[in-house]
């Protein structure tokens, strides 16, 4: 066997859950490359946005969630930090032009919310506030705490979001060479088993 074939036996394609979504019905406040991007998480069902600073993930991660809602039914939240509630119903209403998503503490307020999308913090889920299987998407915004693989939200976010229907994780580009951490990212986009992933490609990290 060449290096090239060995290679070839450690490749792992995600396999598309999602649906084609015709680019002309993305919200034509998108700019071209958010516009893509969101086409092709649809079409993948559960994704990853690694995109910089200033590209526009806020208003991607509201469009993914309109148009799943939209085409499936049902109701989507976006989890994110405390402090960039704002930013999400400033973009989702302003920039938009739709309804502006309702903060919910719990299951209670996510069933009487008469919104498409809620929104809600990362405790609320952790703690057991929230059932994310309760909707048809989700997203996380400002994903970075998954990165580690022993804390107590990655630990207890995979099983929550397991089955999900849709999902996307939105973050800054992942740093160069750290492999674990798109693997924690691939476990709970149920990409890959964080366990076979390791095993499988049996890697020091540098």
């Amino acid at each position: 066997m060449t290096y090239e074939e060995f290679l070839k036996t450690k490749i792992e394609l995600a396999t598309e859950s999602g649906f084609e979504l015709d680019p002309k019905k993305v919200n034509k406040a998108l700019k071209p490359h958010q516009r893509d991007a969101v086409v092709w998480a649809v079409r993948g069902g559960r994704r990853a946005l690694f995109e910089s600073f200033g590209l526009g993930k806020t208003i991607q991660e509201i469009e993914f969630c309109h148009q799943i809602v939209m085409e499936k039914g049902g109701k989507a939240m976006i989890v994110m930090p405390l402090g960039v509630k704002q930013e999400f119903t400033h973009d989702a209403v302003k920039i938009l032009g739709y309804e502006k998503p309702i903060y919910v503490r719990n299951m209670d307020e996510v069933r009487a919310a008469d919104t498409e999308i809620v929104i809600t913090n990362y405790e609320r889920v952790r703690d057991g506030d929230i059932e994310p299987g309760y909707f048809t998407a989700t997203s996380l915004d400002e994903a970075s705490v998954l990165r580690s693989f022993g804390s107590d939200t990655y630990q207890k976010f995979l099983p929550k979001f397991k089955d999900v229907p849709y999902k996307i994780v939105a973050t800054a580009t992942p740093s160069p060479n750290k492999y674990k951490e798109l693997i924690h990212y691939a476990g709970y986009l149920e990409v890959m088993d964080t366990g076979q992933a390791l095993t499988l490609f049996d890697f020091m990290e540098g």
